[in-house]
């Protein structure tokens, strides 16, 4: 199984498990101050975390400083140009929408928090319906670029 072991722990004895809760304990911090960078609710915690686990699988670390988590994985180097900052503006593209008006706009500004690589889509999030939604029509803003 790909170098897996199963080993169970005692309940209630987070001790016997401390490299997983030093990991649990980093990526709590890192999905909160993703989250207090752009004042988003905490509710947001789930995708905050699951993007702070793929960046992470994407980077180097201290125990393989030549290679990557993914890239041991899956034999290959990751693409990355598509991530960005968690809570960035993406601009969505509005589809299936009966809008009769032609000077409507045609896109609207939500906050980027994941990426679905199954589908090659963006998960952002609408403010207004407190929804996370996936878009394949989407653009990303770079840092520069003003909005």
């Amino acid at each position: 199984m790909r170098g897996i072991r199963l080993q169970f722990t005692t309940p209630y004895s987070p001790a016997q498990n401390g490299v997983a809760e030093r990991m649990n304990r980093t990526l709590v911090k890192l999905s909160h101050a993703m989250l207090a960078a752009y004042m988003l609710p905490k509710f947001l915690w789930e995708p905050a975390v699951v993007h702070a686990v793929y960046v992470w699988n994407m980077s180097y670390t201290k125990v393989l400083p030549c290679t990557t988590p993914y890239q041991v994985w899956f034999r290959r180097k990751p693409n990355v140009s598509h991530l960005r900052e968690f809570g960035a503006p993406v601009w969505v593209l509005l589809q299936g929408q009966n809008i009769q008006c032609k000077m409507l706009p045609k896109s609207q500004r939500r906050l980027y928090v994941g990426y679905d690589e199954s589908s090659h889509s963006v998960k952002y999030y609408n403010t207004t319906t407190r929804n996370i939604l996936l878009s394949r029509n989407y653009r990303l803003l770079s840092p520069t670029t003003p909005f």
